[in-house]
């Protein structure tokens, strides 16, 4: 085990930490902008069980879909550590990646948050769950979480390999497909 193996892990560890507080912190913000009219604060001041399970079901979901962002964020910083080309430019560069792997796993989280929320409204059209999950209905609060962890988990690995498409590899060659 070298010591740069180890700082890399500390560095992922501290990347790791760092995308989670900014990027929970933002969707649980988020999500009370989106979702104002039912005032969830309110509802967890007045112990609205299910109010709480559904807000753990979303900020748990953004956590399966934010993780994705984390391996290459990780990538680029071993690319720019690894390289030969250091610089103030290829360090912003780096930092800008970085950012837009997590932005877009962020965005991508949030996306599939609300479709799952849209997709169950759907599939379940004779359940008012805002009104049952006001009126604490444990049932479709515990339904409902599930199905948005379910969704996350399955979106996840797409998340997975959109944002690993993105990381600009070094090139070292090409194989000839003839």
């Amino acid at each position: 085990m070298g010591i740069q193996q180890i700082i890399f892990g500390l560095l992922e560890f501290f990347v790791a930490i760092l995308i989670s507080f900014i990027l929970i912190f933002g969707s649980y913000r988020l999500f009370l902008i989106l979702t104002h009219r039912f005032d969830e604060e309110r509802q967890l001041r007045k112990k609205n069980t299910s109010v709480g399970i559904i807000l753990g079901s979303v900020l748990l979901g953004e956590a399966i879909v934010v993780k994705q962002a984390v391996y290459p964020v990780m990538a680029v910083i071993h690319i720019y550590v690894m390289g030969k080309e250091k610089g103030v430019a290829n360090f912003l560069k780096m930092i800008g990646l970085g950012v837009g792997y997590v932005v877009l796993a962020g965005i991508l989280a949030i996306v599939c948050i609300l479709f799952s929320f849209w997709l169950f409204n759907k599939l379940t059209p004779r359940i008012d769950q805002y009104e049952e999950i006001k009126n604490n209905n444990l049932a479709v609060a515990l339904f409902m979480s599930l199905f948005v962890i379910a969704i996350c988990l399955l979106i996840s690995q797409g998340v997975s390999g959109l944002t690993k498409a993105l990381i600009p590899f070094p090139e070292v060659g090409a194989i000839p497909l003839r």
